[in-house]
C-alpha cells in the first residue's frame, strides 16, 4: 500500500482548508494519480478538498435578503417619484393651470369687447360674438377642470408621499 501515506496527505491538506483545489486522476489505463492542476484531456477527474462553491440559495437568510432589496427598491422608487413630483410635476401642473386662467382670462376680456363695440350697430356680428364667447367659456372650463384634476391627483399623490411641497 504505497499510495497510503500519498492518501493520508491528500485528505489531511484537504481537511486543513486548501486554497487550491486537489484532483484525483484516473487514466485510461488505469493508473491513478494526484495534483493541483486539471487531468489530462482523457482521464477520469475528481476535485478533492476543493472549496465548496457558494450554494445559491441560503434558506431564509436568501428569503430575508430577497424583500429587503426589493423594500429598498420599493423606498427608492419613492423617493425618486417624491423628488419629481416636489421639483418639477406639482409646479409645472400648477404653472399650466394659471397659465391657462391667464389666457382664457385674456381671450373672454377680448371676445367681450369685441361684442360691446358692436352693441345695436351689427346684430349678427354681436351674435356671432356671443356664440364664440359662450364656446370659448365652454372650452376653458372643460380644459381648466382637466388641468385642475391632473393638479388635484398630483398632489393627493404628492399627500401619500409626504411630499413638502403641496
Amino acid at each position: 500500500m504505497k499510495s497510503a501515506p500519498l492518501l493520508c496527505l491528500v485528505f489531511g491538506a484537504a481537511l486543513a482548508g486548501p486554497a487550491f483545489a486537489m484532483y484525483r486522476c484516473e487514466a485510461p489505463n488505469g493508473t491513478i494519480s494526484f495534483q493541483d492542476k486539471r487531468c489530462p484531456e482523457g482521464s477520469k477527474e475528481q476535485a478533492i478538498g476543493a472549496p465548496a462553491p457558494p450554494p445559491l440559495v441560503n434558506g431564509a437568510d436568501d428569503g430575508q435578503r430577497a424583500q429587503q432589496i426589493q423594500r429598498n427598491q420599493e423606498a427608492s422608487t419613492r423617493a425618486l417619484r417624491k423628488t419629481q413630483l416636489e421639483s418639477a410635476l406639482l409646479p409645472a401642473a400648477q404653472s399650466a393651470l394659471a397659465s391657462h386662467r391667464q389666457a382664457c382670462e385674456q381671450e373672454l376680456s377680448a371676445l367681450r369687447a369685441r361684442r360691446e363695440g358692436t352693441s345695436g350697430r351689427f346684430p349678427g356680428q354681436q351674435q356671432t360674438l356671443t356664440d364664440a364667447l359662450s364656446d370659448a367659456q365652454a372650452r376653458c372650463d372643460r380644459q381648466g377642470r382637466e388641468l385642475a384634476d391632473r393638479l388635484e391627483t398630483l398632489r393627493s399623490e404628492c399627500n401619500a408621499l409626504q411630499c413638502s411641497a403641496r
